[in-house]
């Protein structure tokens, strides 16, 4: 009988041991939701500041920028293009 109630004792120990586990558990996830909820709201003010502003200088395509196109300065184009015969894909590795 003895064994018996210390058996018992033992499983109330356990369980009370256990329920605290529990308890601090439910405590760091409700932590952890309410931090990744504030990390959210912030993400989408930062993402609403962002897509709310003005176009920056360097947002807005250039206009009459023809820096990336080569074009003939005057005088120097004679209308003669100089081709290479087509050798084949690797026919430059050839020469």
């Amino acid at each position: 009988m003895k064994q018996l109630r210390a058996d018992l004792e033992d499983a109330k120990a356990e369980i009370k041991a256990k329920n605290n586990q529990i308890d601090k558990f439910q405590q760091l996830l409700s932590q952890q939701q309410q931090l990744n909820l504030s990390t959210n709201r912030q993400n989408e003010k930062l993402l609403d500041t962002t897509t709310n502003n003005t176009p920056s200088q360097d947002d807005r395509p250039l206009q009459n920028d023809h820096t990336d196109v080569s074009e003939p300065a005057e005088g120097n184009y004679k209308g003669v293009e100089n081709k290479t015969s087509k050798k084949g894909l690797f026919g430059w590795l050839r020469r």
